[in-house]
């Protein structure tokens, strides 16, 4: 039974905070890059290379362009981690780098990418709730940011985000000040370049205060995204329809669908599954056989009606070969790191760090705010 996981509280400028984070978790940040299968079998190797030297700088240059606080954030992390810049901007191009640009067969397929999200959208239960897969030294080594922050435009973010070590806020599950919760899911789709890094823009998406905004950031227009994701969106404000986007990459402005989930006695309106694949973007993408597995054992399950249920189908592991929670097996090199419960009505947001369908209850608890 998981018994502790850090959460620093941090406020200044981007480069402040993300000194912040390389300081304090230094040592968590420097042995994830030490141990990741993915940065140390694939992506560092490639970044070694001449073609994976100018495929990173070509990034840097359009990153530069499009989001240099974020760059700023990357280089306070790296500072403060005590490692080169560079490690740090691969590790945010994984998606990229792992899965479709380096030459060598990763040892993680497109097959295994991860992520489980139930929609509940009933009068009295509004619920999203988030597996989050990735790699299983996660559990041991990530961190939540509650972060702070003020730019040289006046601009300020105020959000809460799990991390991934060494990584971007605002790839995983999180909420803002603003209202608004997002957790992710990669797609197994179309790679692209000459377009922006998804990590990127989902780190800008942190500071979007409604849906319209939301479906700005992701377009990213004069830049569009070089990899695909889902967005699970929901709000503190408006509480009435929660939002699925999708997106595919697309070079100058990124693809984007965005299905509502609205409010609804019928349990089967109400509800809403999404795992790694694109279910309303009209895009020719064959479905991984992990995701599909998982997506069909959620609707085999009684429709979930309150919270509850909605963990109990993140907690399942009925499947033991593509188990919609997942743990390291032979078959499986992902685990689910933790799960995310967004609780729109009660404000609230839960992190469980074991199984969320046992009795153990979350060890992380945030009350989600609006500011705005």
């Amino acid at each position: 039974m998981a018994t502790s996981f850090p959460v620093l509280y941090t406020r200044g400028s981007h480069f402040d905070v993300g000194y912040s984070i390389g300081s304090t978790f230094q040592s968590r940040i420097q042995t994830y890059i030490q141990k990741s299968f993915l940065l140390q079998d694939t992506l560092l190797p490639f970044y070694d290379t001449r073609e994976g030297r100018d495929f990173v700088e070509a990034m840097l240059s359009r990153t530069e362009k499009n989001f240099p606080k974020y760059l700023d954030e990357v280089r306070g992390q790296a500072q403060g981690a005590g490692l080169p810049f560079e490690t740090l901007f691969v590790n945010d191009l994984l998606m990229e780098i792992y899965f479709y640009f380096s030459q060598k067969p990763p040892q993680a397929t497109k097959e295994d990418l991860g992520c489980s999200t139930v929609y509940i959208n009933r009068p009295d239960v509004k619920v999203i709730g988030h597996n989050e897969d990735g790699e299983n030294l996660a559990r041991t080594l990530g961190y939540v940011i509650d972060a702070t922050i003020t730019g040289d435009d006046g601009v300020e973010e105020k959000f809460t985000s799990l991390c991934y070590p060494g990584g971007l806020p605002g790839v995983s599950i999180g909420c803002n000040y603003h209202g608004m919760i997002f957790a992710v899911n990669a797609l197994d789709g179309p790679t692209i370049d000459k377009a922006a890094a998804g990590d990127f823009v989902l780190r800008a998406l942190l500071g979007a205060s409604n849906i319209d905004e939301v479906k700005k950031v992701v377009s990213n227009v004069g830049f569009g995204v070089s990899s695909g994701f889902n967005i699970n969106v929901g709000s503190i404000v408006d509480t009435s329809t929660q939002w699925s986007v999708e997106v595919a990459p697309n070079v100058f402005e990124s693809k984007v669908s965005i299905k509502e989930i609205h409010e609804s006695d019928d349990p089967e309106k109400s509800t809403y599954f999404h795992m790694n694949e694109y279910r309303h973007l009209d895009i020719e993408v064959e479905t991984a056989e992990r995701s599909r597995a998982r997506f069909e054992r959620a609707l085999s399950l009684p429709v979930p009606t309150c919270a509850k249920d909605a963990r109990n189908i993140l907690g399942d592991t009925d499947n033991k070969t593509f188990p919609i929670y997942r743990t390291v097996s032979p078959s499986d090199d992902y685990a689910t790191v933790c799960t995310g419960m967004f609780d729109l009505l009660n404000k609230r947001f839960d992190i469980y760090m074991d199984n969320p369908s046992s009795d153990t209850g979350p060890l992380l608890r945030f009350n989600m705010q609006c500011e705005a």
